[in-house]
């Protein structure tokens, strides 16, 4: 899950969906937002961003949480994801929202944008679902 730290209410409002509905997070980068100035603390900067891009590599589905904020490292977890998406090492890489700092990466064809998380949710069970005899 990737949105901006500015942000950070909406992004557990779609972490709380995603995993009401039976799904886990990597490691859950919003539950330690203290550390905002990173150039004042490098080695526990560096750490997150280790931590964070190892999420995005290990995950199985990549949402970005598209925000009024702007989130500098979204953009990079996206460029992660996308990496993987492109490799074939990633199924679902999902914009969720109304995107108002847009990359031309957000249009990728590897990249699904929907209205909300359930619309991605709703698509993944009918994704599921049997489709008769063939």
């Amino acid at each position: 899950m990737a949105g901006p730290i500015a942000d950070l209410q909406r992004v557990r409002e779609v972490q709380s969906v995603v995993v009401a509905a039976g799904h886990q997070l990597t490691p859950d980068w919003t539950r330690d937002t203290a550390l905002v100035d990173y150039g004042k603390y490098p080695v526990g900067a560096g750490a997150i961003a280790a931590q964070d891009l190892e999420a995005v590599l290990s995950a199985d589905a990549v949402l970005v949480v598209a925000s009024e904020h702007e989130g500098r490292g979204v953009f990079a977890e996206l460029g992660a994801a996308l990496a993987r998406a492109c490799r074939g090492d990633l199924a679902h890489l999902v914009v969720v929202g109304e995107m108002r700092h847009e990359s031309v990466f957000h249009f990728h064809p590897a990249v699904v944008r929907v209205d909300s998380v359930h619309d991605w949710l709703a698509g993944l069970q009918s994704e599921d679902e049997p489709h008769g005899p063939g």
